[in-house]
């Protein structure tokens, strides 16, 4: 499939033509979403699109992505197109490139290993627990709630306390709201045609400047609060303590900072935003929503959810897996071309932007049956094989997310401790949308009443 065909000289991919000098940009930046999904299944795998002065070429074949992600991942680079996403990530496993990206995965890889991500388990059931105790003045009152800014707060409070043990709450909501002024700004930036604007001092980006040095100096206070503390459970104790054993080389303390700060934006943001979907279609999707309380009644019951039960809450997983093909967090990622390259017939020139769009290949009419309908069966044990990145909202290969088996159980735990307590209804008339930013949130959030679990007939 990659390379020239002997005798045939690699052309361009087919594209639309768009505008002259902004090509695709004004159709892109109404609905990226829609226009990428059609896009596709227009032009086909391999699409051009005139983006201003340069091209981008977008791939949805699984077989393209395994092309970028796994087998080829040294003719990419992930840095120059993360340029806009790095005021948050700064210079983290998830902008850097070679021989630095490879060192800081190797010094990292030890925290992420099963056995201690299990042992946070009962951590993320007592937060979740505690939300779910707040919940009960609303669900007797029969007031709405949020379920993103809920899932958002959980899983903030979860990461904090993952990464640093007990963070002060009057501490954990400054660097919440800090962070929620900064990917505001962000997201704007990402669909302006006016990013150079930026650079001029106005109020709107000087609260943003004042964010991301909140941002900053919190993770510069805990990582000194963990030095003067010494070794503990958290991840930060583990990072502190990491060393290469050939070299015995450590992290600095900028690039320290710069990980901790990327685990804790990447390590809440993209799994609230998942978990907010998870709701959403379980109130569109009622035979669903009562096969996950069966099953969490018939493992769980009424007892408290401990680390073994993940295993048989086998539905409980499938319902976020398949929630995560149709709203992965991370709806699109960028490589950049280090030297030009061909796939099959058509030639990508080098330095050029290559989109990979979980949203669309997730959406593959050839790998997934009624691509847009919710069904958790698609990942039970025993269904049909499919290629291994016809599905990839973690990524994959080298890079793949190194937090996402942490996600994963963090949402199997909150998913089955909420369906043990409360039913979830949407509000009448809440209108859920998808806003395709930084990650892919649920425009206006999810609006539900809450019930108690087993209080009437469930719908």
């Amino acid at each position: 499939m990659f390379g020239s065909i002997r005798g045939v000289v690699p052309v361009t991919p087919p594209g639309p033509r768009g505008y002259p000098l902004v090509g695709v940009f004004p159709i892109v930046r109404k609905d990226p979403l829609g226009f990428f999904l059609q896009t596709a299944r227009t032009y086909g795998d391999v699409v051009a699109l005139p983006f201003g002065l340069r091209r981008l070429y977008l791939l949805s074949h699984p077989d393209h992505i395994k092309f970028v992600l796994q087998a080829h991942d040294g003719l990419f680079h992930k840095s120059p197109a993360a340029a806009r996403i790095k005021p948050l990530f700064g210079e983290s496993l998830t902008t850097v490139d070679g021989d630095d990206w490879r060192r800081r995965r190797h010094l990292m890889r030890p925290a992420f290993r099963p056995h201690r991500l299990m042992a946070v388990v009962p951590a993320i059931v007592a937060i979740a627990e505690a939300m779910l105790d707040r919940w009960r003045s609303p669900a007797e009152q029969g007031q709405p709630l949020d379920l993103l800014s809920e899932m958002t707060e959980v899983t903030r409070a979860i990461i904090l306390r993952v990464l640093f043990g007990e963070v002060p709450e009057e501490d954990a909501r400054a660097v919440g709201r800090a962070l929620t002024i900064a990917t505001a700004h962000v997201n704007r930036q990402l669909w302006s045609p006016l990013g150079w604007l930026r650079r001029f001092p106005t109020s709107r980006t000087e609260r943003y400047e004042r964010a991301l040095q909140l941002l900053d100096e919190f993770m510069t206070r805990r990582i000194d609060e963990g030095r003067r503390r010494g070794p503990g459970g958290d991840l930060l104790s583990m990072l502190l303590a990491a060393r290469d054993e050939e070299t015995g080389e450590r992290f600095g303390e900028a690039e320290l900072r710069d990980e901790v700060k990327a685990l804790f934006v990447a390590g809440h943001t993209t799994t609230a935003s998942g978990l907010a979907w998870v709701w959403y279609v379980l109130s569109q999707n009622p035979a669903a929503r009562r096969q996950l309380q069966r099953e969490v009644r018939t493992v769980l019951g009424t007892r408290r959810l401990l680390a073994g039960d993940l295993s048989a809450l086998e539905y409980t997983r499938t319902v976020i897996e398949e929630t995560l093909r149709l709203y992965p967090p991370t709806w699109v990622t960028a490589r950049t071309t280090t030297g030009a390259i061909d796939i099959g017939a058509y030639h990508i020139p080098a330095q050029a932007i290559v989109l990979l769009s979980p949203f669309v290949t997730h959406r593959h009419p050839l790998f997934w049956h009624d691509p847009d309908r919710f069904d958790p069966g698609r990942f039970s044990t025993g269904h049909a094989a499919r290629p291994r990145y016809a599905y990839f909202p973690f990524g994959g290969g080298p890079r793949a997310c190194i937090g996402s088996a942490l996600a994963m159980i963090e949402m199997q735990v909150i998913v089955a401790l909420v369906a043990q307590c409360y039913e979830l209804t949407l509000v009448p008339g809440w209108r859920v949308e998808p806003d395709p930013g930084i990650m892919l949130e649920p425009r206006h959030g999810v609006g539900v009443v809450l019930r108690r679990a087993g209080a009437g007939t469930a719908s």
